[in-house]
């Protein structure tokens, strides 16, 4: 048993003292451990990223779409009885300190009485409303220096209608009923707030946003109720007070916010828990049909978190094939480390049986030497996969997955060094059990099985309907892995017929030649292995930027410019000067049909531009096409452009329509408009298009044709300049400005603000409230945006990987070359080639081996660009088409990893040990 127990103790200890293997055997393991630890990390990083773009989205919104909570549970009058509710709040994890907040709520009790709440500055008077906060000087915006922590706040126009400022005494004055006595009670301005741009409710300083956060939670004005009355603000123990002197009474809220910091997972606990609290309240206190005093419960935060939810989800459905790939990958890994050791360690093996070892005792074996090994590689894995995720991964925290991540790199570990076992035992149970002598060993045809199984792959692939998900993936490496194949057989036509040198200065070259020509099986393996390696690493990053560039190019396409709002009244509402819709004719019954004098594009800053669009039929089809009417110098530098070549075929067309936009103008209405038509097949035959606008019919000229453009609403467009197409339609132009009713124009035309940047500035400036605000902010964070660029940063990663997978395979192929070639090399040195000249000719070899494999790397990908959309795209759909092109950093990226690996093969042959030579020459 002594020998046995030694044996096993050597075991534990053997798989970290064979030098560089021990390096290829832990690279194994960290690889397989990272791919196994990562998926989880980036699921959470990726969560938390999206969790944290939909709280940025929600700067503005109200208290149900944002990440704040607020309840009103009638369980009392006074401040005090709302101290059960503060602490059921402050118990929820996750959120800040809870405030106590109040408002009137009299004038709703009260209801249908008259009800009359004042302030009162000797004979003057206004309207107006208390509301309790914790600290007003804290959440107001002071305007002048306030008096005191006592009394109440004023607003800045109320202040001004009764002539007060901070210090004065105000009266205020509570009537219920027509013939109801006044209750008055005397307070202190305790100081004067500055007012939002509607003049009601209280002006804030970013960040700040809890008064945008309660419009339309503040009690209404009590004779226009449509309308923010103005809020008499105090602290609660004030407001409490006045309120009781007056007999007004006051309905108590508590709010919270989201703490800052927080993952998407603490997020939806703290979701949960306020429906627990919600349910609870809501069934102490059932609503009782409009009832001032019923329960009211606002909060964003579950909204935001199930939003994120299904980002992330999305995200996962498109990452987790890549994850189990990545996974596949690492124990393929695995499994060749094992096969290698296994031909590697040939002699032992025999050896091991000859003694009377059983498999399953070199497999326990083998198992017990790579444990150290995996355990190590397990660890560094899952530092390495956190550490990626954190670096170069979505922009989220990682937190609660690095715990159950590193169960995951410990389980596909143990699932590699079951691997390693299981090819032991077999290696060993092999010599057990020979083949019979009789039976005739046949290499198995692989390099004719990868090209077949790559040719069906692709058909089927081309063949398929839907998106490509699963399997498909597979059909890049498949192909790469098949023109790698035809590649391997190329470096022996390179050596064929060389004749021996004439000279030893010729030697090098024939050399190189002449190792080319002596690889066999090995070589087209490793010429193989290279090839699919550094053509998934060109693929991937080819990918990642077409990917870009498309998700760019259709964001462009679908929002047209950075910011748009939907203008209700037309474009004479940003015009101060725009003309009028002439008189009617008394002669014609309406106004003349010509183009109208003064009638223009409302100047704007720059960067902002004015765009309709209308609906047209043509005589082509029975379809309905929308007309786009831009100013084409301005649309130029407002539009999105994307990066692709469809849209710069748009950009140029729109160019050229600036420069000849067509002949009708302000004093030409009969003269010819030109349009750009996007995406209309039925119209591929004409020059000219007759458009029916309305009542109106028009001839436009084509002047260019293009497969997609900025705003396209998915269906064929025509876009057009504004001064003819406008001077065509005479009293409908929609830019003048209506006289009693909407001119025509303005009912056949919408009119968008586009903008480079932010409409917001225009609209404010003019004072003009949009119909709706869209912007390419909101479209790029599309679940399936992110979701599509996440999965390719994913399979780069794994691209990387067998391209580091391909340096590493040249590199033992040059080591066991060198090995095997020894004996010859050091002969045909001592005979007259010397060193050197057997160290170039190695080096050349290496380096047209590599030169083979890169040339065959960058003709796979580009072989693979006519199915590349139907396996990137995840949209196919949209336009612009996805448009694969080769990536020049990807080019470069390759080029230099087929550097680096040509380097350490050519380093590898180079080094030899002291004892190399006598080693070289001993007979085994």
């Amino acid at each position: 048993m002594r020998p046995v127990d030694r044996l096993t103790m050597a075991a534990m200890l053997g798989g970290l003292r064979q030098r560089a293997w021990s390096l290829l055997i832990l690279a194994a393991f960290l690889v397989l451990a990272a791919a196994g630890a990562a998926g989880q990390m980036f699921a959470e990083a990726s969560g938390n990223a999206a969790f944290q773009v939909r709280l940025g989205e929600v700067a503005a919104a109200r208290q149900s779409d944002a990440a704040v909570v607020r309840m009103s549970a009638d369980v009392g009058p006074k401040s005090f009885d709302q101290q059960a509710v503060i602490d059921d709040l402050r118990a929820v994890p996750g959120l800040t300190e809870p405030d106590l907040t109040g408002q009137s709520v009299g004038a709703e009790l009260a209801a249908p009485k008259f009800w009359g709440f004042t302030a009162n500055a000797g004979d003057r008077h206004e309207r107006g409303r208390l509301f309790a906060v914790g600290s007003p000087a804290d959440e107001l915006v002071a305007v002048g220096a306030p008096a005191g922590t006592d009394g109440l706040w004023l607003p800045e126009p109320m202040a001004a209608e009764l002539g007060v400022r901070a210090g004065d005494q105000i009266m205020l004055a509570l009537v219920i009923g027509n013939r109801g006595t006044p209750q008055r009670v005397t307070t202190t301005v305790g100081g004067i707030y500055a007012v939002d741009a509607a003049g009601r409710l209280p002006a804030e300083t970013p960040p700040s946003r809890k008064w945008a956060l309660r419009r339309g939670d503040t009690p209404d004005d009590t004779e226009y109720r449509t309308i923010p009355a103005y809020l008499l603000i105090g602290d609660v123990a004030t407001v409490e007070r006045l309120a009781q002197a007056t007999g007004d009474q006051i309905f108590w809220a508590v709010e919270a916010a989201l703490a800052p910091g927080g993952t998407l997972a603490d997020a939806r606990r703290t979701a949960a828990r306020l429906e627990e609290v919600r349910r609870k309240y809501a069934t102490a206190l059932p609503a009782e049909g409009d009832d001032p005093l019923a329960l009211r419960f606002a909060s964003g935060i579950g909204r935001i978190a199930e939003t994120a939810q299904a980002t992330t989800d999305t995200v996962r459905q498109r990452t987790r094939p890549v994850e189990w790939a990545a996974t596949g990958v690492g124990l393929a890994s695995v499994l060749a480390v094992a096969l290698l050791t296994a031909r590697r360690r040939e002699r032992e093996i025999r050896h091991a049986v000859a003694v009377g070892m059983s498999p399953l005792r070199v497999g326990g074996l083998w198992l017990l030497e790579h444990l150290l090994p995996a355990a190590l590689g397990a660890a560094l894995g899952w530092l390495a996969a956190w550490q990626l995720v954190a670096r170069l991964g979505p922009p989220g925290r990682i937190d609660e997955s690095l715990a159950p991540a590193a169960r995951a790199g410990a389980t596909v570990a143990l699932a590699g060094l079951l691997t390693v076992a299981c090819v032991g035992a077999l290696a060993a149970l092999r010599r057990v059990r020979p083949s019979p002598p009789a039976t005739a060993r046949r290499p198995l045809p692989w390099s004719a099985m990868v090209v077949v199984v790559a040719l069906v792959a692709a058909a089927g692939l081309i063949s398929a309907g839907g998106s490509a998900e699963g399997i498909d993936l597979l059909v890049p490496l498949l192909i790469l892995a098949a023109v790698g194949v035809l590649a391997g057989w190329l470096p022996g036509r390179l050596a064929g017929g060389a004749r021996l040198p004439a000279s030893p200065r010729r030697a090098v070259v024939w050399l190189a030649r002449r190792g080319l020509d002596s690889g066999g099986a090995e070589r087209r393996l490793a010429v193989t292995v290279v090839t699919a390696g550094l053509g998934m690493l060109l693929f991937g990053l080819s990918a990642v930027e077409s990917t870009t560039v498309s998700a760019g190019d259709r964001i462009a396409v679908a929002a047209g410019a950075e910011s748009v709002a939907v203008l209700d009244g037309g474009s004479s509402s940003l015009d101060d000067a725009a003309v009028s819709v002439p008189p009617d004719d008394p002669l014609r019954g309406g106004p003349p049909d010509a183009p109208v004098a003064g009638s223009r594009i409302p100047p704007l800053p720059a960067g902002n531009t004015v765009v309709w669009r209308s609906d047209v039929l043509t005589p082509l089809d029975d379809f309905r096409k929308d007309l786009l009417v831009i100013d084409p110098a301005r649309f130029l530098d407002v539009a999105m452009w994307g990066h692709g070549p469809d849209l710069a075929a748009a950009r140029a067309a729109v160019a050229a329509l600036a420069a000849n936009p067509g002949t009708a103008d302000e004093n030409n209405g009969s003269g010819s408009a030109r349009a750009i038509v996007v995406g209309d097949p039925a119209s591929a035959l004409v020059d000219t298009i007759r458009v029916a606008v309305g009542a109106s019919t028009e001839d436009v000229e084509v002047a260019a044709r293009v497969a997609a453009f900025p705003g396209m609403q998915g269906r064929p467009m025509y876009v057009v300049a504004a001064t003819p197409m406008f001077a065509k339609l005479g009293p409908d132009d929609p830019r003048l400005r209506p006289r009693t009713a909407m001119p025509a124009g303005v009912q056949l035309f919408r009119t968008f603000l586009w903008s480079s940047t932010s409409v917001q500035p225009v609209l404010t400036a003019k004072g003009v409230q949009p119909e709706s605000l869209a912007s390419a902010t909101l479209l790029r964070q599309d679940a399936t945006y992110i979701a599509t660029g996440r999965a390719r940063s994913y399979q780069l990663a794994i691209a990387g990987y067998l391209a580091l997978l391909a340096v590493l395979t040249l590199g033992v192929y040059a080591q066991r070359t060198a090995v095997l070639r020894r004996p010859t090399d050091l002969m045909l040195a001592r005979v007259g080639l010397g060193r050197a000249r057997v160290r170039r000719a190695r080096s050349l070899e290496f380096v047209l081996l590599a030169v083979v494999a890169l040339a065959a790397a960058v003709a796979g990908v580009a072989a693979l660009a006519p199915i590349a959309g139907r396996l990137l795209d995840d949209q196919p759909g949209l336009l612009p088409r996805y448009a694969f092109q080769l990536s020049a950093l990807g080019l470069v990226i390759t080029a230099v990893a087929a550097v680096v690996a040509t380097a350490l093969a050519v380093a590898l042959t180079t080094m030899r040990s002291v004892s190399a030579e006598e080693d070289a020459y001993r007979d085994d």
